[in-house]
């Protein structure tokens, strides 16, 4: 049998287990809270800081690579100006927008040729797969091309105004 001082070490023991149970589940309970509620927004709120997490604007990205040589005379035929309102007015149909690049791509063809063309790169966010597809269609017939690369790649991005990123 436990004597008295024995009996009260044994309290004080299993009192200090139970606070540090306690302590750990509330910690972890907390921790859990903050990652996954804490900054979750269904959208931009006007009223708000203007930002979305970055955790919740994952989305694709799209990004095309638009050879302007005629896919059966390998020489430029549309002027690469022409080329871009072309694939712009394409783009404004479908689209709510996109960013544009102008870039110059090489490779060997399949007849062992180095081959260069001007290349329209164009990047599109917030869009679906099917629309994408639609553009490419219109954008092979408009300017008589073979195919064209599409790059698809998973981002988060956010809106920055200048009022500091989300806690």
């Amino acid at each position: 049998m436990l004597s008295h001082r024995g009996k009260n070490a044994h309290k004080k023991s299993l009192t200090a287990v139970i606070l540090l149970s306690v302590n750990l589940c509330l910690t972890v309970g907390i921790i859990m809270y903050l990652c996954l509620f804490a900054n979750v927004k269904s959208g931009v709120n006007p009223d708000s800081d203007g930002f979305l997490s970055f955790d919740e604007s994952e989305r694709v990205k799209y990004t095309l690579y638009i050879g302007t040589n005629d896919k059966d005379t390998y020489e430029q035929i549309i002027p690469t100006d022409e080329a871009v309102e072309i694939v712009n007015a394409i783009i404004a149909k479908h689209a709510g927008g996109y960013t544009f690049n102008n870039a110059v791509g090489g490779w060997v063809d399949e007849l062992d040729i180095w081959t260069h063309e001007n290349t329209l790169v164009y990047t599109l966010s917030w869009i679906d797969e099917e629309t994408v597809g639609v553009i490419m269609d219109e954008v092979l017939a408009a300017l008589n091309q073979n195919s064209i690369l599409l790059e698809r790649n998973y981002v988060s991005s956010v809106f920055y105004n200048g009022k500091g990123f989300d806690e």
